[in-house]
């Protein structure tokens, strides 16, 4: 697959907003237990970059569990083992192996005698560089069909996707009301809800 064909591909922040029961027991399925996470797609190392990343798009806060808390790298994995296309899948490989190349990273099991660490920084820098932007550098990266700003754009699409679905997520912070009363037109946000979103 091509540089142009991957990127026709990267479609892929667009692909996932419609929950259907089997994305929904996806969802259900990624506890919180305490396990070892063993991914079905990406590598181990890939899977620590992925943790990284969607560590500091959605960190924990003092009010809010962060986006690990809610197993979000997990589900983003068996996403994409699960539900896409055997191209697509092709198209988020090149793309996620763009972005480990961008950070100095090998594609490659490291070493256990020689562990690849991981620095904040330098996930930071790259998120930074790239989705921290100008709308007019945005636009530039899309004319230039840039590939790690698409792989980095729908993981942060998928990441905050998966945290707003999430059950807990859902249930304890987002407004749910699965059997709405009365509706209310015309009021404020914070009069309805208290600022929050609703879930449902």
């Amino acid at each position: 697959m091509n540089r142009r064909d991957a990127l026709k591909g990267m479609g892929l922040s667009l692909g996932y907003i419609i929950a259907t029961p089997t994305i929904l027991s996806m969802l259900q399925s990624c506890s919180t237990k305490a396990e070892k996470w063993v991914p079905l797609f990406h590598s181990d190392i890939q899977a620590l970059v992925l943790e990284g990343l969607v560590d500091l798009i959605l960190p924990k806060t003092k009010d809010t569990p962060g986006a690990l808390d809610v197993n979000v790298p997990k589900f983003i994995d068996l996403y994409v083992a699960e539900a896409l296309t055997d191209e697509d899948k092709e198209t988020y490989k090149l793309g996620f192996e763009a972005v480990m190349d961008e950070l100095g990273i090998p594609n490659v099991e490291p070493d256990p005698e020689q562990p690849i660490k991981l620095k904040t920084e330098d996930l930071d820098a790259i998120l930074s560089k790239y989705l921290r932007i100008s709308k007019a550098q945005r636009l530039a990266y899309i004319t230039e069909e840039h590939l790690v700003f698409m792989t980095l754009l729908t993981i942060r699409d998928q990441t905050v996707w998966a945290y707003k679905t999430s059950k807990e997520i859902g249930k304890n912070v987002l407004v749910y009301d699965p059997v709405p009363g009365e509706q209310k037109g015309c009021i404020s946000v914070e009069e309805a809800t208290g600022g929050k979103a609703w879930s449902l």
